[in-house]
């Protein structure tokens, strides 16, 4: 699908473009979302997590607790490289996640899938709910009123950055629709200036 494979290759050029700007964007930040907090406070010994969408590492991969085994994945070559410094990341589409059913004991999904063309919104949690063990959980962010569009200089460093998601109820009903449950929700500010869902899941 042309529109489609459009939006991915601009957030892949993008984040490749601007990996330096975004870095500094999100160090100067302070993303602390609660949802986050107490799923990595919830893991069970040895878990193995799924970070999807990855970028750098540094929001989850770099924040898991000890015995914790976090696998990353991410569109951008440039980010892939930088998240390697904290776990073992892989350069996959979030669509087609490159891991066998039942691999994670849970998963994230922060600031990415919202980078996911919005039709295909319900295949990435579709996707997340195979690799999910039963009772697993995850956190995903997702926007509130539908919306595609671009912004031609994101963060003031000359590249162009791409979203799209649909409206929270249409969430909603993709992820029953994928087989898992939701456990909680929360508003929450991020450090670039939006305000979007975090999700709690649950495989069912």
């Amino acid at each position: 699908m042309p529109e489609e494979d459009d939006l991915r290759r601009r957030v892949m050029d993008g984040y490749d473009g601007l990996a330096d700007a975004y870095a500094a964007q999100r160090d100067a930040g302070a993303d602390d979302p609660d949802l986050l907090a107490r799923l990595l406070s919830d893991l069970p010994e040895g878990a193995r997590v799924l970070d999807a969408g990855c970028g750098a590492g540094d929001l989850v991969l770099d924040s898991l607790p000890a015995g914790a085994t976090g696998v990353g994945i991410d569109i951008s070559r440039e980010q892939v490289e930088r998240a390697r410094e904290h776990a073992a990341v892989a350069r996959a589409d979030m669509t087609r996640l490159p891991f066998p059913s039942s691999a994670f004991d849970a998963a994230t999904a922060m600031y990415s899938v919202i980078h996911v063309p919005a039709s295909d919104h319900g295949q990435f949690y579709a996707e997340l709910a195979r690799v999910l063990r039963p009772g697993g959980d995850a956190v995903v962010v997702t926007g509130h009123d539908a919306w595609t569009g671009a912004n031609a200089d994101w963060l003031d460093a000359g590249v162009e950055m791409a979203w799209s998601w649909p409206d929270l109820e249409d969430t909603r009903d993709l992820v029953r629709d994928a087989g898992l449950e939701i456990r909680a929700e929360e508003d929450v500010g991020d450090s670039l200036g939006g305000e979007f869902r975090h999700l709690r899941l649950r495989q069912s």
